[in-house]
């Protein structure tokens, strides 16, 4: 039985993880800028991730989209422009 546990335990953890997290469920760069490509209506040619944050739960991102500076969160397993994600997730804390 405690064998069993401390196995659910290490991949919980493991499944938790951020790195592993974006890989799993395709939250990677190459996927941040599809989405932006298409939510921005800008090639993705156009579109260059300038800086990183990555931690345990999601990520931010600052990119370039056709010349201008946006920012984007990882939140879960999707991303989102940071004003839409910071609603978002106010929202949630007050339900």
């Amino acid at each position: 039985m405690k064998k069993v546990f401390l196995s659910a335990l290490t991949i919980i953890l493991f499944i938790s993880c951020g790195s592993v997290n974006r890989t799993l469920f395709g939250t990677t760069e190459k996927t941040l800028v599809k989405t932006v490509a298409i939510e921005q209506d800008c090639d993705k040619e156009n579109i260059e991730v300038v800086d990183s944050v990555k931690g345990l739960h999601g990520a931010t991102y600052s990119l370039n989209v056709c010349g201008e500076r946006m920012v984007y969160k990882q939140v879960g397993s999707v991303f989102m422009e940071e004003s839409k994600a910071d609603k978002k997730i106010e929202e949630l804390q007050n339900k």
